[in-house]
């Protein structure tokens, strides 16, 4: 008999993809904001409960059996948003997730794979970001998300809930929304590039991130929800620096590979960082993970799936 698991923020972006993958080994019910809209990706027949996870009193009366796990993921996730709009964050991220929590406990759900970022870790004197090292947080957004992982660590663990919390870098794949400025990196320079031939970028060009394609992203929470590696936190990522400009410069060669495309250096933006680089060495070790797909065709197949849009 198929497992029963609980995605949270399940018609978004990440959420989406991971039940339509794993449908098939599990049973699953989305958990989702009454106002949420089911994206056109989601493949296949869900159970799906309507609920605020902000709202405790509606969150705690919800009754489930049965239920293995949770993948909590429902998320407000901007942090350039999270500086002026900062009551978003400790809505919908710190008292969504306890109240979470306290729907596990009162249904006996004994595990939560919870979506943190990498954004945790803040600037670094290292240039690799591993999960032992201390993290200092410079948004709202990465404040939010790192009190999220104390709140597992102590109060869901103090519980007798088993977590895993997922340190996600940039993602990027197909079926994003481009035109959401919200969608990340790699779909923010799509856009710009389809509609302009003058680029202008907020801050360094030398800025660097660590890309990861949805696909491996979902293998990787695929593989943590499989080999029950509980009470560890793992960063989801290639382990592979990708400068600002090579993004660009890759997305124009693909896009628009006979035109002229300038692109400027403009301002600041509020709570970035210099660089992230994950270590990716215990993701190795316990899931057994390996990001597959390559910058190149992961950039690819994305633009070729807007094309079909």
């Amino acid at each position: 008999m198929r497992k029963k698991i609980i995605i949270t923020g399940g018609y978004g972006y990440i959420g989406a993809k991971l039940a339509s993958k794993l449908k098939k080994k599990y049973q699953i019910i989305l958990l989702e904001h009454p106002k949420a809209k089911k994206p056109s990706f989601l493949k296949g027949n869900f159970k799906i409960i309507k609920t605020d996870i902000t709202n405790e009193k509606k969150i705690i009366r919800l009754k489930v059996q049965n239920v293995y796990a949770i993948l909590h993921l429902a998320a407000q996730s901007s942090g350039p948003k999270s500086f002026f709009i900062p009551r978003e964050d400790i809505d919908k991220n710190i008292i969504g997730t306890l109240n979470i929590i306290n729907f596990c406990s009162k249904n006996k759900i004994k595990r939560i794979l919870f979506a943190s970022s990498f954004v945790v870790y803040g600037n670094q004197k290292k240039n690799r970001f591993n999960e032992e090292m201390d993290i200092r947080p410079s948004s709202v957004y990465a404040m939010s998300k790192s009190y999220c992982e104390l709140l597992l660590k102590n109060y869901a663990q103090n519980k007798g809930i088993k977590w895993n919390i997922l340190r996600m870098f940039n993602v990027y794949g197909d079926d994003q929304n481009i035109k959401n400025p919200d969608v990340g990196l790699v779909g923010i320079f799509m856009n710009l590039i389809k509609e302009k031939n003058l680029i202008e970028v907020k801050g360094s060009l030398d800025r660097f991130r660590d890309l990861i394609h949805i696909d491996d992203v979902v293998e990787a929470w695929k593989l943590c929800l499989k080999k029950n590696k509980t009470n560890q936190i793992f960063n989801i990522a290639s382990g592979k620096a990708t400068k600002f400009s090579t993004i660009i410069s890759n997305l124009i060669k693909i896009i628009k590979p006979h035109q002229k495309v300038r692109v400027i250096q403009k301002g600041i933006t509020y709570g970035d960082l210099k660089g992230s680089l994950a270590d990716i060495n215990k993701t190795k070790k316990h899931l057994n993970f390996t990001a597959k797909i390559k910058l190149e065709n992961g950039l690819l197949r994305m633009w070729q799936n807007e094309n079909k849009r």
